[in-house]
């Protein structure tokens, strides 16, 4: 039996079930990173504000960009 394995067509990058805030955390906990009090911020404004997948990873992403 074959797997077809899919990729978004706008990024390009491959189709995965998104793993989610909880387990996210989990990782970088294990990797002994943590997010700073302004990047939490930044993350849970956009979630506020609906934004889900691609958009909410091209919102957070411009937050960062240097201006």
């Amino acid at each position: 039996m074959s797997k077809v394995t899919q990729k978004a067509a706008s990024s390009g990058r491959f189709v995965t079930k998104p793993i989610g805030r909880s387990k996210a955390a989990k990782f970088t906990a294990v990797e002994g990173m943590s997010l700073s009090k302004r990047s939490s911020d930044i993350m849970t404004n956009l979630e506020k504000s609906g934004l889900k997948g691609e958009a909410l990873r091209g919102a957070i992403t411009g937050k960062f960009k240097k201006k």
